[in-house]
């Protein structure tokens, strides 16, 4: 299992290198952690181009912040 704040970074290294099969996250992380890691796409496959489902995600802000 690959948590904290490392998990997805392991997720994505050891799926490139074979060490396991495959590797899922939410895939707006998951792409830019492979290009900070200098994975091509040439390397990876993205399965599901489009997301699996329709959660809404969140994100809280102060409550100074208007925009």
């Amino acid at each position: 299992m690959y948590e904290g704040i490392t998990g997805r970074q392991s997720g994505v290294k050891n799926a490139v290198s074979g060490t396991i099969d495959s590797f899922a996250t939410e895939g707006m992380l998951l792409v830019p952690e492979a290009l900070r890691q200098g994975v091509t796409q040439s390397q990876y496959s993205l399965i599901q181009q489009q997301p699996l489902t329709c959660i809404s995600y969140g994100m809280i802000l102060p409550v100074s912040d208007t925009e």
